[in-house]
């Protein structure tokens, strides 16, 4: 920040004159504008004083700046801002421990800055975020590469300067679907600073599975501590989708489906053997779906274009230019519903909306398919298209709310811990579990959190074999699951 202020108070870099510092810096720059700089600049190497403001949930895209920074020797890395969330702790009036910024010191009329000063990758008290394992397995100096899947060939890369990886470890195992189908250890990692090796994992993996994509998954440790970081701690992972997954199983033939449609004045339902789905026709959505009888869904499944703020987000005053999509959720207006049953019993319903801002002018069009081809389970296919000249839509997904009993999560896709697109390269696809409390991540001032992408399916049921729903797709998705709205 020195450098950045003298700059600001004594004019543009380019009326400075002579050489005044043995490298060049900036802030905030994108990071193929670093590429172009990469390109045509050799003189002296640019550090970016400040690159990524890792306030709440934040931190995104640093693969892609790292990707361009290593591929230049003139660039000299950045910094983020900052290390930890800077609250200070006190207690209400019962003992109960919370903490504090800005405007919760001195008098009403001094200005403050809000909870400006929470912008750490860990929290006040050295709990770490979700961006926290994003930074290091980004900053990880060890590099792997998959050189051939089939005889299990891989290549290390050390760019450390100066550290060998002898006494480190290789342990490895291939997953399907969660499960591990193979593994091993590697302990002779002889490769100096600056050098690669290629190691050999397997001769052969066991026969691939119907519909299973394999994974493997790379990690290296020490076996011995080393300073403050214990025996076994992990200092460089990655995961590769392996290629030789087995042909995908053909989708399900179709087959007669019992199901009974009934309309009943406003609603129309579709009822099978264990399960009931009820689509309110004036609004045009589904409102209820019961399994044995008892319901699931406390509110209708809706079309949603909107999220909960980023602190960044308010930084960037999405909540005036995004405001229109935040409308249009309270602003559906059903064009026209239908329904269909086939000789098959196969059920189609088709709802078509029209999404309006406060002023009344049409932001956008949404057709919903839902159909049942296979009993019990019913596809649900959104279209949706949006007027010309709008700002980037927040999200685009669909929005329920369940019974609160259904309060442990069991999903196969990226995680443990929460992810998105722009921030998923730590998260490993794998079979996880979860309550839905702990999905939860305590952002100092409450924000969007909690999301996980690349989910092929999302199990919400109560307790380990309880009842509940299932949620799969054609091919991935995105899902968040909170115990609070996203008003709240």
């Amino acid at each position: 920040m020195g450098s950045e202020m003298c700059i600001r108070d004594r004019g543009k870099l380019a009326e400075v004159g002579e050489r005044h510092s043995d490298f060049h810096s900036s802030m905030y720059w994108r990071h193929w504008d670093l590429e172009q700089y990469a390109q045509t600049h050799n003189d002296r190497p640019f550090v970016l004083i400040e690159y990524a403001h890792s306030m709440g949930n934040s931190t995104g895209n640093l693969t892609e700046y790292w990707d361009v920074i290593e591929a230049h020797e003139v660039l000299a890395g950045g910094f983020i801002w900052d290390w930890v969330d800077q609250g200070l702790l006190e207690h209400n009036e019962k003992g109960v421990p919370y903490w504090t910024y800005g405007g919760d010191y001195g008098p009403a009329d001094v200005p403050s800055s809000g909870n400006f000063n929470f912008n750490g990758v860990v929290f006040p008290d050295r709990r770490v975020q979700p961006a926290y394992w994003e930074v290091k397995r980004v900053y990880q100096h060890v590099d792997f590469d998959l050189v051939n899947a089939v005889t299990g060939q891989l290549k290390i890369s050390n760019r450390y300067n100066f550290l060998s990886l002898e006494g480190f470890e290789l342990v490895w195992s291939v997953r399907a679907w969660g499960e591990k189908i193979a593994q091993g250890r590697i302990a002779d990692l002889s490769v100096a600073a600056g050098t690669s090796a290629v190691f050999k994992l397997w001769e052969n993996l066991p026969g691939a599975g119907a519909d299973v994509q394999y994974y493997l998954n790379v990690e290296l440790v020490s076996a011995q501590a080393r300073g403050l970081l214990p025996a076994g701690h992990s200092y460089a992972s990655t995961q590769f989708a392996l290629p030789f997954a087995a042909d995908q199983a053909g989708s399900r033939g179709a087959a007669k489906v019992s199901v009974k449609v009934r309309e009943r004045g406003n609603s129309l339902a579709l009822e099978g053997k264990g399960f009931a789905y009820r689509f309110n026709k004036e609004e045009g959505v589904l409102e209820s779906v019961k399994v044995d009888g008892s319901e699931v869904l406390l509110k209708p499944m809706v079309p949603n274009f909107w999220r909960a703020p980023t602190d960044n987000d308010f930084g960037n005053y999405m909540q005036d230019w995004g405001a229109a999509w935040e409308q249009a959720g309270r602003n559906r207006k059903l064009v026209s519903f239908e329904h269909s049953q086939g000789q098959q019993g196969a059920v189609v319903v088709r709802a078509v909306y029209a999404f309006h801002d406060n002023a009344g002018d049409e932001l956008a069009r949404w057709t919903a398919t839902y159909s049942m081809k296979h009993e019990g389970e019913l596809h649900v296919d959104n279209h949706f298209i949006r007027a010309d000249g709008l700002p980037v839509v927040p999200r685009v997904g669909m929005n329920l709310e369940l019974a609160g009993e259904l309060a442990q999560a069991t999903w196969y896709g990226r995680g443990p811990h929460e992810n998105y697109r722009d921030r998923n390269l730590s998260s490993e696809v794998g079979l996880y579990r979860s309550s839905v409390y702990d999905l939860y991540v305590p952002y100092m001032r409450p924000q969007e959190n909690g999301y996980r992408t690349d989910t092929e399916m999302l199990a919400l049921h109560a307790g380990e074999g309880g009842a509940g729903v299932v949620f799969e797709a054609d091919g991935v998705f995105g899902f968040s699951a909170l115990h609070n709205r996203m008003e709240d």
